[in-house]
């Protein structure tokens, strides 16, 4: 009888750097993989992954030489309001005013969501040190709903900012890194990539929820503050999912980040 074929959960989990939503994109097209995910993925079915590397090197200058053409010219935009406006061009915002009613917001949207989640987490401290209940509820529902048993093809990427400053990572921001690896790295819907984060300041986060919906974090000041804003809206989504795109396709692996930096803490063998 012919072997049984691999399934994509079964790939995942040998290569054990991806979850199961990024095999499914390498071998649907979707995502070019970088050469790690290439390498691990070729080790998965016991291939030898120096037999690739010519060929991946050669569709990585193409990707890279294509991405640099000529744009296209831009399209005259209807204007976002006035009389000449057409319905679809008007955008409804939600304004929350405060990080309770930010959080409650996007952790009520988090639980309906239907197929994917991407969001980024590019702040100063740990999301542990931000003690308000509608914060923690939220990074708690987001885990629940990768782990939640579904026939749905779920999918959760995060992008992770960590605050470094003279090419050393911040040590609280470090360790609920390596703990949140270890809370989710069985999770094969959930995957974490890291962004080096050098400026003394938060970034601006986001939550993009299936294909419909934006959440906006502008937090400053006191640790505590934060507000936003969500659109409901495809087109605007997908500037924001563009954007995330390009940023998770040049990080690495959370797990992958760790270990690096740690085997740099321990210095070179004797």
């Amino acid at each position: 009888m012919a072997d049984k074929k691999p399934t994509e959960e079964a790939i995942a989990r040998k290569m054990g750097c991806c979850g199961r939503s990024t095999v499914s994109a390498m071998l649907n097209g979707r995502r070019f993989p970088t050469w790690e995910h290439t390498a691990a993925f070729a080790r998965a079915l016991d291939a030898d992954p120096s037999k690739l590397r010519k060929q991946w090197v050669e569709a990585s200058r193409q990707i890279e030489e294509a991405s640099k053409g000529f744009p296209s010219p831009r399209a005259q935009l209807p204007p976002i309001s006035g009389p000449q406006a057409m319905g679809e061009a008007m955008l409804a915002a939600h304004w929350y005013r405060n990080n309770r009613e930010f959080y409650e917001a996007a952790c009520a949207r988090i639980q309906q969501a239907h197929s994917e989640i991407r969001v980024t987490y590019t702040r100063r401290y740990p999301p542990t040190q931000y003690t308000t209940r509608a914060s923690a509820d939220y990074f708690t529902a987001i885990l629940d709903w990768a782990s939640e048993d579904s026939d749905d093809e779920r999918s959760v990427r995060r992008i992770i900012g960590v605050p470094e400053r003279d090419g050393q990572p911040d040590s609280d921001m470090f360790s609920w890194a390596r703990q949140h690896y270890e809370d989710s790295k069985h999770i094969l819907t959930y995957e974490a990539n890291v962004l080096r984060w050098t400026a003394a300041a938060d970034g601006l986060n986001m939550a993009l929820i299936d294909d419909s919906v934006v959440f906006l974090a502008f937090s400053g000041g006191p640790r505590q503050k934060l507000n936003g804003l969500s659109i409901e809206n495809p087109t605007f989504m997908t500037y924001f999912a563009a954007y995330f795109d390009q940023l998770w396709a040049a990080l690495q692996p959370l797990g992958t980040y760790l270990s690096e930096v740690e085997r740099r803490a321990d210095g070179p063998s004797a």
